[in-house]
């Protein structure tokens, strides 16, 4: 609460950006954050796990070394991907930038279930869906709450904004879990002999619900960039207002020369980009043949498909978010949380249940009774502690508490086929 002469840390309005082109590049805490962790000798080391994960792919040797050489390699790479990203933000449109962050910006994500989905392996996809919401909105949420709260009474972040988008978050989560409970309860008519839901009416409803799912995004996009851009405005002002009246002023002006330090050119930025996904692509083709072989021998890989495929691969966005908020950016780990979270159920998950759809697989949104239940839980609990507005580290250590929850009864739980896609349900 020290006060100094220093300008303070220039609005997005300063730069000449109108409130539907708040940029997200080299001025957002979270590209400066990313930079730094993805800049960090100990992470740039961890590149050498792509060659070697390859490596041991072609040659066939044994299946866990295949899966964790693999799953180690996508750190560094999703960390290259994320910097590339941002770096392009500065010459893409909003709805361009938007549109490259839900789709490369979730590469693990998107590529592990493109594979999946080829292969015909639902369930793998459907792990790795639940996986990654369960570690944003609960592992990495609460971590956030945490670090930045541990020392204060209270953590305060824009009310109206977090609604909206957990309001959203748990529509997307009921949408996801609609053909299990289709399944589970198929008829309330116990008088009929034929209350049957076939694999051809729970495939009918996934991509019915797939296409709401992108119609909803594309109204989500209209609402954030284009009716309603005054709303995330106002909460990305806030935010730098909150954090400036907690800085001193050696700390701004760092943080006013580091606004300017660009890494790659955007020609650079297109290459480190194309690169990485390339990378990614080819190091989850094995991870995902990985996971797949266990599962055809019988053994359970809910456990590390739910849990360290999210977070290893994540490892470096996820450490930024919570980077990000113990500087005092609650605001923006917050929304990044909850547009990781949209990005990924919004756009990521209809693309890959189509995809299936055009290249001749059963890939369904049948999801597990127990995984759909625990991420209808996590979408309940998330809304319950951040409609507020306001939150604490108590908060964050229960979500964290939660998410170990969730990874211990994963552990237990029995593994499921992965030709185990659809189930019909005869009542008669």
């Amino acid at each position: 609460m020290e006060g100094g002469s220093s300008p303070p840390t220039p609005s997005p309005s300063d730069h000449g950006f109108s409130p539907a082109e708040v940029p997200y590049g080299r001025a957002h805490p979270f590209h400066m954050a990313i930079v730094k962790i993805g800049s960090h000798p100990y992470l740039r080391a961890l590149v050498v796990f792509a060659p070697l994960g390859l490596l041991s792919g072609i040659l066939g040797g044994p299946q866990p070394m295949v899966f964790w050489l693999n799953l180690i390699a996508l750190v560094p790479l999703m960390a290259l991907i994320t910097i590339a990203i941002a770096e392009l933000s500065a010459t893409l449109g909003p709805f361009l930038h938007e549109l490259l962050k839900a789709t490369l910006g979730n590469s693990v994500e998107l590529m592990v279930g493109f594979v999946a989905a080829q292969r015909g392996q639902g369930r793998i996809f459907h792990s790795m869906v639940v996986g990654s919401i369960l570690c944003y909105s609960l592992l990495v949420l609460g971590s956030s709450f945490l670090v930045a709260g541990y020392d204060k009474e209270h953590l305060y972040f824009d009310r109206t904004l977090t609604s909206i988008m957990s309001s959203l978050m748990i529509v997307v989560c009921i949408a996801l879990v609609v053909p299990g409970i289709m399944v589970t309860f198929p008829s309330l008519d116990t008088i009929s002999l034929k209350a049957v839901v076939t694999s051809h009416e729970v495939r009918m409803v996934s991509y019915g619900i797939a296409i709401i799912l992108l119609f909803l995004l594309a109204i989500f996009l209209l609402f954030q960039l284009k009716t309603h851009a005054g709303i995330f405005h106002v909460a990305e002002r806030t935010g730098r207002a909150q954090l400036e009246d907690s800085d001193t002023e050696s700390h701004r002006g760092d943080r006013v020369q580091e606004e300017h330090v660009a890494v790659f050119t955007p020609r650079t930025a297109c290459l480190a980009l194309t690169e990485g996904v390339s990378c990614l692509t080819l190091c989850t083709v094995y991870l995902v043949d990985s996971a797949s072989a266990a599962l055809e021998r019988g053994t359970n890989t809910s456990f590390p498909v739910l849990i360290w495929v999210p977070l290893v691969g994540n490892l470096a966005k996820s450490l930024t978010i919570v980077v990000i908020a113990r500087q005092g950016h609650v605001e923006a780990a917050v929304r990044t949380i909850l547009n990781s979270v949209l990005r990924l159920t919004l756009l990521v998950v209809p693309v890959l249940v189509l995809t299936g759809w055009t290249l001749g697989q059963s890939v369904t949104l049948q999801l597990d009774n127990f995984e759909a239940t625990m991420l209808f839980l996590a979408a309940m609990v998330t809304n319950h502690v951040i409609h507020e507005g306001r939150t604490n580290y108590f908060d964050g250590l229960m979500l964290c508490g939660t998410y170990v929850i969730a990874g211990v009864a994963f552990y237990v739980c029995p593994g499921i086929s992965p030709s185990a896609d659809v189930v019909t349900v005869n009542t008669s």
